[in-house]
């Protein structure tokens, strides 16, 4: 299994990627997890995964399955300087603990200010302090798939895969 770091400078990616993707925002607690459509038209929060629950990779993967998905993105926390710390390390190894159990596709995308725009987005639509903690992972999960989808319009073309 081969993952490959993205940023918005990067434009190489596996040619097996294609739509849907499923996203994940992975942390040291919770994994927030979204999806897009065949068409990445739209990108949804789907569920908050356990990080201690040793099946969240299974989890994860049944999700992809139901959804059709064909590649993973994962959230990659870098430092604001660019450089990986131990997040980006802990980050890493989860990818390649789900990678042991699936050939879907893997790449990284820079998550930096993902929950950050999560909260924002969350706050606008009014919801309180709970109702926030609740969804944050798997809109932070969603920032990341719409982040990584605008730095590769190329997804979306029909030719593509």
């Amino acid at each position: 299994m081969t993952v490959t770091s993205c940023s918005t400078t990067d434009s190489s990616l596996p040619p097996s990627l294609t739509l849907p993707l499923l996203a994940l925002d992975i942390g040291g607690k919770r994994i927030g997890v979204a999806v897009c459509d065949r068409f990445a038209i739209s990108v949804r929060g789907l569920a908050c995964l356990f990080r201690k629950d040793q099946g969240w990779t299974r989890q994860a993967l049944k999700l992809a399955a139901d959804y059709g998905c064909k590649g993973i993105v994962i959230g990659l926390p870098l430092n604001m300087d660019g450089s990986e710390g131990v997040q980006a390390e802990d980050c890493r190894k989860a990818a390649a603990e789900l990678g042991l159990l699936s050939d879907l596709p893997q790449v990284m995308q820079d998550e930096r200010l993902s929950s950050w725009t999560a909260k924002e987005r969350l706050y606008a639509q009014g919801l309180n302090e709970k109702k926030v903690r609740e969804r944050i992972d798997q809109t932070a999960a969603a920032v990341i798939l719409e982040d990584f989808l605008a730095a590769h319009p190329e997804l979306k073309e029909p030719n593509h895969g």
